[in-house]
């Protein structure tokens, strides 16, 4: 239930194809063409004037794959984005070799930080299917009522502290290339603050028992997973659209704008689908759960993010991509697929 980037749709100008003179500059690939530059991604990053790829499907020849071979990419962009969605961490850059073969104790880290964070789910959730002690944590309501909202604002305060504070002064100080290493933990520390927030709200005792029973558990649990599936499902969309650095910020975290925005998928019902339908992930473990508490921070997470996109985000997202001396070198992107 962590909160990610809306990666929202604007209604700006969007920025043109760069020149050939540009090319060298721009970050294409990420699985092999900064390689030949360096050897280290986040300088490349940190050197390239635009950002790509944007759509994930951006550089593949689905035109030359066979049935077989793009059944197998549409299965493994699939758990890509499921697993980035659940874990809160790159898990797309488990298949990037080159990246790994540089940055494999950075990266190593992470994963095994949000692992270490997940293992108090993973182990109340094998509880309840008897393979291990059921009930091995239980909280109070005060103590987890705390912690959740701590979660909940601590997430917002400390990227909205990143955005507008920490992270101008680290790229002027320490370099780009550190601050995004930076913030890679940063964000991540704060997403599994959110999600530990919400999930200890599971581990209370029940509340309001007899006034629910009026509303049918078949009925809650239904509406409930529906909701999850449309909140994760948007999530997906919307990394897919927008691509993976875009989910994460990079374009705010360096500084450096997307090389263009697109307009694909979810981003032609919606502009900002994981600020606004991806936080049905929130709403629906609150209503498969028949948990009042959860629901009122669902909708206090939906505002929170939502005062974050307007105060932080969108006054940086029309700063980047709306300057002047810009404008003339934007024009609308358009992808259909």
């Amino acid at each position: 239930m962590s909160g990610q980037r809306s990666s929202s749709g604007q209604n700006i100008p969007l920025l043109d194809d760069t020149t050939d003179e540009e090319d060298d500059e721009v970050f294409v690939n990420e699985n092999k063409n900064y390689d030949a530059k360096y050897s280290d991604y986040y300088k490349f990053i940190a050197n390239s004037k635009a950002i790509r790829p944007i759509c994930i499907a951006e550089d593949v020849d689905f035109e030359n794959m066979s049935f077989v071979e793009r059944g197998g990419w549409w299965l493994g962009t699939i758990l890509k984005l499921l697993s980035i969605i659940v874990l809160s961490v790159r898990t797309d850059r488990l298949s990037d070799t080159t990246y790994l073969s540089h940055h494999w104790l950075h990266y190593g880290g992470m994963l095994v930080f949000a692992l270490a964070a997940w293992s108090p789910q993973v182990i109340d959730t094998l509880g309840s299917f008897g393979m291990v002690q059921e009930g091995m944590f239980k909280m109070s309501h005060t103590l987890a009522f705390s912690i959740c909202a701590f979660g909940l604002f601590y997430y917002i305060l400390a990227i909205s502290f990143f955005f507008k504070c920490l992270g101008p002064w680290m790229r002027e100080k320490l370099g780009t290339d550190k601050t995004l290493r930076f913030w890679e933990y940063f964000v991540s520390l704060a997403w599994q603050i959110q999600t530990l927030g919400f999930w200890v709200l599971t581990i209370t005792p029940p509340m309001l028992e007899e006034e629910l029973k009026i509303v049918p558990t078949w009925l809650t649990t239904s509406v409930g997973i529906f909701l999850l599936v449309v909140g994760i499902g948007s999530k997906m969309g919307a990394i897919y659209g927008t691509g993976y650095n875009t989910y994460y910020w990079y374009d705010m975290v360096t500084d450096i704008p997307n090389a263009y925005f697109v307009e694909v998928g979810i981003y032609k019902v919606i502009g900002s689908p994981t600020y606004t339908l991806g936080r049905g992930t929130s709403f629906g473990a609150a209503l498969h759960y028949r948990s009042v508490p959860m629901l009122v921070a669902g909708v206090l997470d939906l505002l929170l993010i939502n005062l974050f996109n307007k105060f932080v985000e969108q006054p940086s997202v029309e700063r980047m991509y709306t300057k002047p001396s810009q404008t003339p070198a934007y024009r609308n992107t358009h992808l259909d697929i």
